[in-house]
């Protein structure tokens, strides 16, 4: 009997062999404390005698829907336990409230088609995923003997282009911008290669000026990436604190305030929201008649394009970027292969 933490999310685990079936099991001590994980393991008692048995055949999706969910309440992120929640909504919304042994591939074939007119191909992947996972959870918790939906296939998606802005034309629009705190935030971006809620996110708190670095967190890997105080990343940030510098004495006593707060309102626990800095920067680029496929996380783009056009190594690009794999990093790399071809065309011999 032992505990381990040894997962993403560092929450303790009890782990013991099973006296009844003689395999390894596991517990969740629902904690990332180690004390707490402790008394658990102290208090923890297997109950010698089996469960009562479950008539599975007669759940329905809505009697399972607490337990499956709960479960992605207490490990995963707030943002992803939502996506598996509005998944499940939508399962039972689109396909009535039927038994989960009974759902079969056509039943989420036809929550594929039903759910395709109502939102994008990329977001019903998503639910897709989504629910196959989930079926896959049932099994686990013993309220399923097998999942009938295991071979559903997600929508085919022409891969994105990652649309990248031309290094003369970011500094035209740097140019362009004439609202200060806009530019700021475009040049953060550029500078940390980060997605515009990470960087509406970054609290004087996160910016490590003993060891000279800028940790961000990524909402989309549920963790952090930490960026180097570079010469360039550190004028900016000493010039975003220190701007009318009368009213921002206490800025950096504050280690709670936004390092790019709601001006309009004075307040510092008011961060920006996305979209109105979408908006904002997105009327830059139509005044400049550039692209209308160009938008803020193009900025991002534009960044790693950049890194690698530089022939920094991809797995650095992948740190700075904060890719979970390098797979993800190396769809960029193509576009270094594009200017060779260009390059090698010039030549007339």
């Amino acid at each position: 009997m032992f505990l381990s933490n040894s997962n993403k999310f560092k929450t303790y685990y009890l782990f013991f062999v099973n006296p009844l079936t003689g395999k390894m099991t596991s517990r969740s001590c629902k904690t990332k404390l180690k004390s707490e994980a402790t008394k658990f393991l102290k208090d923890f008692k297997f109950e010698n005698k089996k469960k009562p048995e479950i008539d599975k055949s007669i759940l329905k999706l809505s009697d399972v829907r607490e337990k499956i969910l709960s479960h992605y309440k207490i490990n995963n992120s707030h943002n992803t336990f939502l996506s598996y929640r509005n998944s499940y909504v939508n399962l039972i919304r689109i396909i009535k409230d039927k038994t989960i042994s009974s759902i079969s591939k056509s039943d989420i074939e036809e929550f594929k088609l039903q759910r395709s007119k109502e939102v994008n191909l990329i977001s019903t992947n998503i639910d897709i995923r989504n629910i196959k996972a989930m079926f896959n959870k049932m099994i686990e918790f013993e309220l399923l003997d097998y999942s009938k939906i295991s071979t559903v296939k997600q929508f085919k998606i022409e891969n994105k282009k990652m649309l990248a802005i031309d290094s003369g034309d970011l500094i035209n629009v740097l140019n362009s911008i004439k609202d200060v705190q806009l530019k700021q935030i475009v040049r953060f971006t550029l500078l940390t290669a980060s997605r515009i809620s990470e960087v509406l996110n970054v609290k004087i708190k996160d910016i490590d000026f003993e060891n000279e670095v800028v940790n961000i967190f990524q909402q989309k890997t549920n963790c952090f990436k930490t960026i180097p105080l570079t010469k360039g990343l550190s004028q900016l940030i000493d010039e975003i604190i220190n701007s009318g510098n009368d009213k921002n004495i206490l800025t950096l006593a504050n280690k709670e305030s936004y390092l790019f707060y709601n001006k309009d309102k004075n307040m510092h626990d008011l961060k920006l929201r996305a979209d109105t800095v979408s908006k904002q920067f997105k009327r830059v680029l139509i005044k400049l008649n550039l692209s209308k496929d160009f938008k803020f996380h193009s900025l991002r783009h534009s960044a790693i394009t950049e890194l690698i056009k530089n022939n920094v190594p991809l797995n650095i690009v992948k740190e700075i970027a904060g890719h979970k794999s390098i797979t993800t990093t190396m769809i960029y790399s193509h576009l270094k292969g594009d200017d060779m071809k260009k390059a090698i065309n010039s030549l007339t011999f």
